[in-house]
């Protein structure tokens, strides 16, 4: 008897399954070409750079540490670890948006993500569910340990502002790369003093990345669509 459709699935997703390399995976999940569209996103950091409020290496630096250690990084941190424990947050996720365009942007990429777990992972997630909440999903799936996802998330995530920030502001390569070593440290230093926080620790004290990311929303000319 012939194989059927069925069990061509069957076989794909135990291969999937059995994939036994979790930074491999992260690095795919977490690459540039990786189809999320990560890059049309600047969370806030154009409008800050319209306004001449980012025009050095020193001022990066300062708006990246207070996205992790008191904005978006943090609450994300939140939410992956939450996930990892069982809990079904996406409501949550989404009602930490600061703006109807950070909304906008949990929701395209979280789609975009899914998509592509469907379609060449094998792995169903929730329509419309936030990108943080995907990865989360996501990784358990793949049996990825909480300390290598983190990482990856906000390493990943910083570099592509960094990015941002080469390109408009500009800063040289040697600057960009620069943030990306002391960002190697800092991250580390933000999880070791951030273990204890749990879903009841959720919100924001970087009140001027909150700002700015509605007013990234009536900017006359812009590059990006957060």
């Amino acid at each position: 008897m012939g194989h059927t459709v069925l069990d061509a699935l069957i076989v794909t997703n135990t291969k999937m399954n059995k994939i036994k390399d979790p930074l491999q995976i992260l690095q795919i999940w977490f690459s540039s070409s990786f189809p999320v569209g990560s890059y049309a996103y600047s969370h806030g950091i154009e409008a800050l750079i319209d306004k001449k409020k980012i025009k050095d290496k020193d001022n990066v630096k300062e708006f990246l540490d207070a996205l992790l250690f008191y904005g978006t990084l943090r609450n994300d941190y939140i939410f992956l670890k939450s996930i990892y424990k069982g809990e079904e947050i996406n409501d949550i996720i989404l009602a930490s948006a600061s703006s109807k365009e950070r909304h906008i942007e949990m929701i395209d990429m979280g789609n975009s993500f899914r998509k592509i777990m469907k379609d060449s992972w094998q792995l169903k997630l929730k329509d419309n569910t936030s990108f943080v909440y995907c990865v989360g999903k996501a990784a358990l799936h793949f049996n990825i340990k909480f300390d290598d996802l983190i990482k990856f998330y906000l390493q990943s995530y910083i570099s592509n502002l960094i990015n941002v920030c080469v390109k408009h502001i500009p800063i040289s390569q040697k600057d960009g790369q620069t943030l990306n070593v002391i960002f190697i440290d800092q991250i580390q230093k933000f999880l070791d003093q951030s273990k204890q926080l749990t879903l009841n620790d959720i919100g924001t004290t970087f009140f001027i990345g909150d700002i700015f990311a509605i007013k990234h929303e009536n900017l006359d000319s812009r590059i990006y669509l957060t």
